[in-house]
C-alpha cells in the first residue's frame, strides 16, 4: 500500500467507513463537532474523584523545555489520527469508481478562539496514475467510436 496521504479536496466525494457513508464535507463537519466537545469542554478523567480536566487544558498549558526558561505557547495544536489511517472506500464523483484505501483526520485546533478545522487525507491501496486513467478513458472513447461506427453501418442498411 502507498503511504502517501493526500488531502481530499472535493467535498461531494463519498467516503464509506464500515457500513456508513458520508460526503467528505459531512464527515469533516461531524469530526469538527466531536473534537470541539473533546478539546474545549471539561470532562471527568477519573470517575472516582472530583478531579476534572480538559484535554486542551493539559495539552495547551505553557510547555517548558530544557532549563525551564524556554516556554512554548501551545494554544494552537495539530492532531493527525490515526497515523496509519483506517480502512475505507472513496467514491470519487469525477471517475464514478470506488477506491479502497485508508483515511485519516487532520485537526487544527485553536484554544483561544475555540475553533477546530478538520481535513481528511486519503491514501489509496493501489497507486492510481494519471496515465492509467487517461489510457482507460481513451479506450472507452475508442470503444464508443467503434459502437457508433457499427450503428451507422446498421442504419445505412
Amino acid at each position: 500500500m502507498s503511504e502517501s496521504f493526500v488531502k481530499l479536496e472535493q467535498d461531494d466525494d463519498i467516503v464509506m467507513l464500515g457500513k456508513d457513508t458520508f460526503t467528505v464535507s459531512r464527515l469533516k463537519e461531524l469530526m469538527a463537532e466531536n473534537m470541539k466537545v473533546r478539546l474545549f469542554h471539561r470532562q471527568k478523567l477519573y470517575s472516582s474523584s472530583d478531579v476534572t480536566a480538559s484535554v486542551s487544558q493539559i495539552l495547551c498549558q505553557q510547555l517548558k523545555i530544557t532549563d525551564k526558561s524556554i516556554e512554548l505557547n501551545l494554544n494552537e495544536i495539530r492532531l493527525v489520527f490515526p497515523p496509519k489511517g483506517i480502512d475505507c472506500q472513496l467514491l470519487k464523483l469525477q471517475s464514478g469508481k470506488w477506491i479502497s484505501g485508508k483515511i485519516r483526520f487532520q485537526v487544527d485546533a485553536n484554544r483561544d478562539q475555540q475553533t477546530v478545522i478538520t481535513e481528511l487525507e486519503f491514501a489509496p491501496d493501489e497507486i492510481i496514475s494519471n496515465e492509467a486513467e487517461e489510457q482507460q478513458n481513451s479506450n472507452s472513447d475508442e470503444n464508443l467510436d467503434e459502437i457508433r461506427a457499427k450503428l451507422n453501418q446498421i442504419n445505412a442498411l
